[in-house]
């Protein structure tokens, strides 16, 4: 299914290498808004390389167990350059966020891991009015970044169970009339809704319309369904 126009941040990520940093721009592009934007992947870096985050030192803001060892949010002191560790001190498996070329700053919760057959774990921090989160994926043992990144205008970016399969699914919460730029001029406060994709970035399907987002069941850790899903508004 095709990407609804009023999807969320009308951003292209272009990925630029050099001097082996991964480099994230984000470019608007009026017209074309979407949820899911285009990312970028990355490479382990080493645990020396791990040990500044920019030119400071990382400091260990949030960890949570998933896969049988330790995902470890790193950032500097002021919550900028996020890295992810997987295995705890010492372990050289370390990916650089593409939301550190953004500038995007993350906090002690801004990390959450689901656990399961295909675990995955988001990154997230607040990004032009709303929060922006990168989808992390260990669809066998090796983790490796999805190459897109996810914007909800209405603040609410998160990992939930909601098809009957073995991985979870990312939920975010949207205004209907989400545009060219995130808070665009002019766009109410409601309705707002929830959009589904799978950890591939293909789109499952969109709740009914709220009023505001406390109306979706179990928010902020919104609690969904399939029977929740319903085509998605296109316009």
């Amino acid at each position: 299914m095709a990407a609804p126009r009023s999807i969320v941040v009308t951003a292209v990520l272009a990925v630029l290498i050099t001097a082996g940093a991964l480099v994230t721009a984000v470019l608007l592009r009026p017209g074309t808004p979407e949820t899911a934007v285009p990312g970028a992947g990355g490479e382990p870096t080493s645990a020396g390389a791990a040990s500044e985050c920019g030119p400071r030192a990382c400091q260990v803001l949030a960890s949570q167990p998933v896969k049988g060892t330790t995902a470890e949010l790193l950032a500097d002191p002021d919550g900028r350059s996020a890295h992810v560790r997987f295995g705890g001190l010492g372990s050289d498996f370390v990916l650089e966020s593409a939301l550190a070329s953004m500038d995007v700053a993350v906090r002690q919760d801004s990390l959450q891991c689901v656990d399961g057959q295909l675990a995955a774990c988001l990154v997230h921090g607040d990004y032009q009015g709303g929060v922006i989160a990168e989808l992390l994926v260990a669809p066998s043992d090796t983790w490796r970044q999805s190459d897109r990144l996810y914007f909800s205008d209405a603040g609410r970016v998160l990992l939930a169970q909601v098809a009957g399969d073995a991985a979870p699914e990312v939920v975010v919460v949207r205004h209907e009339c989400a545009s060219a730029a995130p808070a665009a001029p002019g766009c109410p406060r409601g309705p707002v809704l929830a959009e589904v994709f799978d950890l591939s970035g293909k789109q499952a399907g969109c709740t009914k319309r709220y009023s505001v987002p406390s109306q979706l069941r179990g928010w902020p850790d919104v609690r969904l369904s399939e029977t929740d899903l319903r085509p998605c508004p296109t316009s």
